[in-house]
């Protein structure tokens, strides 16, 4: 056993003991099962990388895959733990439960492989990687999953609330917990990008760099953690009273708000009012003008204005594009600003360029 061994096998039992003290904790039962869950699948997943890479596995066939339906959940565990107990999101099971499918898919088709006997587990992990036939495949792919749900499921969720990464707000304990999660997702998705670009190249030294990258990431975490208790949303008890003592959203049914205030903008383009106000669209909402407030900034990460310019520069968009001859001013008014100055710097804001730009640019192509 070398020193890299030691070091792989340390990060595992470091994730599993932190794993133990979350569910030890004070925090809701929902947090301590969500977060310990992605440190067990993690240490699972250390572990299968110090079986593979020193052969440890040929001695003990049966364990191959073992960790595979738990990684496989860990994406969309980590993003539903975003949701829940950051964003605060009420998800029903019909809604959860089928994020769990490609585990359970996963498990079934490694039945047949633990079923086998060992002699055909031995002969499957000696043509691993040599034959092509069917099944050799499917446990091929059944590697790689993992880091392809992660990247389907962080990246997207990243880019969604990437302007919330610059935010600097230093007064909020939510959006520093928001901040530094999305802060987390990110480095995981960098982690995972060298682990796959490693099978894609047949490059050991990138999947070493990758299986060897998790401990770390795992103790900086842990580091950060305790720097800022509630950073990966293990927010605690009376965080979490707080929380919902402060909230005007309580009792609300934020889905239904959420489809509203879309309909609002999409089919009545009530953003195209340059006198709209916050009151006037609360209003249209039947809320006050402090849960509208509450709802745009914690739950949709922008303040009213910022919110109704990104309509406003969406729809300038489509109309730079589909009449040329039409002078910006007029598209700028159409939209609701009510003048040039602040449609340019509105656009630009959204957009890095200006409308003359956009429609220049969007000419070449």
């Amino acid at each position: 056993m070398d020193i890299y061994s030691i070091y792989l096998i340390f990060g595992a039992l470091f994730s599993f003991v932190w794993a133990i003290g979350i569910l030890l904790n004070s925090t809701s039962l929902g947090e301590r099962v969500r977060f310990s869950f992605v440190l067990f699948a993690s240490s699972l997943w250390l572990l299968s990388g110090v079986a593979f890479l020193y052969g440890w596995i040929y001695r003990f066939p049966f364990f191959f895959g073992v960790h595979l339906p738990f990684v496989f959940a860990i994406a969309p565990v980590l993003v539903l733990h975003f949701q829940i107990t950051l964003l605060k999101e009420n998800l029903s099971r019909l809604e959860i439960l089928p994020h769990f499918l490609p585990s359970l898919f996963c498990f079934l088709l490694l039945l047949p492989y633990w079923t086998g006997g060992e002699e055909f587990q031995t002969k499957t992990l000696t043509s691993f990687g040599k034959s092509k036939e069917p099944y050799l495949l499917i446990l091929a792919f059944l590697q790689i999953g993992p880091k392809i749900s992660l990247l389907v499921y962080l990246l997207p969720l990243i880019f969604i609330y990437r302007s919330y990464l610059y935010r600097r707000k230093k007064d909020l304990r939510e959006e520093r917990m928001r901040r530094l999660f999305l802060l987390f997702l990110g480095l995981v998705s960098m982690l995972i990008l060298l682990g796959l670009s490693g099978f894609i190249f047949n490059s050991s030294d990138l999947i070493r760099s990758s299986i060897y990258g998790l401990p770390l990431l795992i103790v900086f975490a842990f580091l950060v953690s305790q720097k800022e208790p509630s950073s990966l949303g293990i927010i605690g008890k009376n965080l979490r009273e707080v929380s919902y003592k402060k909230s005007r959203l309580v009792g609300t049914d934020e889905h239904t708000l959420r489809d509203r205030l879309e309909a609002l903008m999409r089919e009545e383009k009530i953003y195209a009012d340059e006198d709209l106000t916050l009151g006037q669209l609360a209003q249209e909402l039947e809320l006050t003008n402090h849960q509208l407030s509450e709802f745009l900034n914690n739950r949709l990460f922008m303040k009213f204005s910022d919110y109704i310019n990104s309509w406003r520069i969406k729809e300038a968009k489509s109309l730079l594009l589909e009449d040329s001859e039409r002078s910006i001013l007029s598209i700028s008014e159409s939209v609701g600003f009510n003048s040039k100055s602040a449609f340019n710097e509105a656009f630009k804001k959204f957009t890095d360029q200006t409308p003359s730009d956009y429609r220049k640019n969007a000419k070449r192509t």
